[in-house]
């Protein structure tokens, strides 16, 4: 499998993440497309075999994956401060996504470990 440059990568997924935010300061904001876009792009992170790269791309994609999920969770955090009723179902949306993004960054921990254990 042929994996990402990742700066390429994840510059892709911060615009999305961009465009999210902008939930939270603009009335011309489109997060009914925009999460949407978001699970897609996650769907695409699902469905490659990390734990098989190399440790230093693999730190590399840690550390954006790490910090992408932290941007979301602070958008999460100013959405509830604001409290736009507007915005409910999309927060509850970046919520599960979340959830379900460090469900998945944990599995691949520990698949990663697993195979590494077998390599030695």
């Amino acid at each position: 499998m042929e994996f990402p440059e990742l700066e390429a990568y994840f510059q892709n997924l911060t615009d999305i993440t961009d465009r999210v935010a902008m939930m939270n300061n603009h009335f011309d904001a489109t997060p009914e497309i925009d999460v949407p876009k978001l699970y897609d792009f996650f769907a695409d992170i699902e469905g490659r075999t990390w734990e098989t790269t190399e440790r230093e791309y693999y730190e590399l994609f840690t550390s954006y994956f790490t910090f992408h999920v932290k941007t979301v969770e602070e958008i999460i955090q100013e959405a509830r401060e604001i409290l736009n009723p507007e915005n409910r179902e999309h927060v509850k949306k970046l919520v599960s996504y979340v959830r379900k993004a460090d469900d998945w960054f944990l599995a691949l921990k520990k698949r990663r470990k697993l195979a590494r254990q077998q390599v030695a």
